[in-house]
């Protein structure tokens, strides 16, 4: 027996074309996924992300949009959000402060996404950076994991 799982697809541009609208409507289609291309300002992706919640209601939508340099949405009102190595810093100082402060990052990045249609952030929630990767750097939180917490770590 097949097992049949859905897809998650992006699209090329700032509005779907009559293909997107076809295989967004496919049953095998699970979400959608955003990237810089696709944003214009805030009324564009609101329109985009209705139109394609109309033809699959329970489409998941999602972009990787997390903060410093990894930040798609960057006007028509989207907050600026900071790298995260920034909470990580801020947690050698003041944990209470980081966590403070990595609750309202979380708060206004999911609030503002939703605003316009995005279920879900690729948002990094475990990343650490040992410096051998140029794409995690700082947008992982810190180099070790908080002390006290359980961590899975790599020999």
């Amino acid at each position: 027996m097949t097992v049949q799982r859905p897809v998650i697809l992006d699209i090329a541009g700032l509005a779907l074309t009559g293909d997107d609208r076809r295989r967004l409507a496919h049953p095998l289609t699970g979400g959608l996924i955003l990237f810089t291309r696709n944003w214009h300002d805030r009324r564009q992706l609101v329109e985009l992300t209705a139109e394609a919640k109309s033809l699959q209601p329970d489409l998941l939508i999602a972009i990787d949009h997390e903060g410093g340099r990894v930040q798609r949405l960057r006007t028509d009102g989207y907050t600026h959000l900071p790298a995260m190595r920034s909470l990580g810093e801020l947690w050698m100082r003041d944990a209470m402060r980081a966590i403070d402060a990595a609750a309202a990052a979380g708060y206004v990045l999911g609030a503002e996404l939703l605003s316009c249609g995005v279920d879900l952030s690729f948002t990094p929630v475990l990343d650490l950076d040992h410096e051998r990767s140029e794409v995690i750097g700082d947008r992982a939180f810190h180099r070790d994991c908080p002390r006290g917490s359980r961590c899975l770590r790599r020999a």
